[in-house]
């Protein structure tokens, strides 16, 4: 069964949105080649002064005498930032790799394998999307620290 994000139910898109984010690092030299690190950040910054602002547009409205339509359509714009952001990962997290991406992926998979800490999987079938290539960097980073399966001489660069 394949997971293909526009046929899915904004339910479930949400859902591994939210679980993409857990797994997703959060590293500067990721940030630079995946925009999905951003992401993660300004929902979280969203998640953290919504209450507040939230509060602040009640008061407003209430003190000063604004138009009520205007808190409503406020409150509901700055509610929907964030669930924009969790759907936008979940349709990321079900995107395939790009091509450009299929080498790094196989060969960090393949220290991972020369490491022996995943087994070799014997299924070709095997799905080749956003959520697994974060899955697999997550190992990656907690097995190696900030080594992503560069060259051997270039893993000094990245300490």
């Amino acid at each position: 069964m394949s997971r293909n994000p526009l046929v899915m139910n904004p339910i479930k898109l949400f859902k591994l949105g939210q679980k993409y984010m857990l797994i997703c690092p959060t590293d500067k030299y990721l940030a630079k080649s995946f925009p999905e690190i951003k992401i993660i950040s300004y929902i979280k910054l969203a998640n953290y002064y919504m209450g507040p602002t939230l509060v602040f547009l009640f008061f407003w409205q209430y003190y000063l005498n604004a138009n009520l339509i205007l808190m409503i359509i406020s409150a509901v714009f700055l509610i929907s930032l964030p669930i924009q952001g969790y759907l936008w990962l979940g349709k990321r997290a079900t995107s395939p790799l790009p091509i450009n991406l299929l080498s790094w992926y196989n060969h960090v998979k393949q220290k991972l394998i020369d490491n022996d800490v995943i087994s070799e999987s014997k299924s070709k079938t095997e799905q080749l999307d956003f959520i697994h290539f974060m899955q697999l960097i997550t190992l990656t980073k907690n097995h190696f620290g900030n080594y992503f399966g560069e060259d051997d001489n270039n893993q000094e660069n990245f300490n």
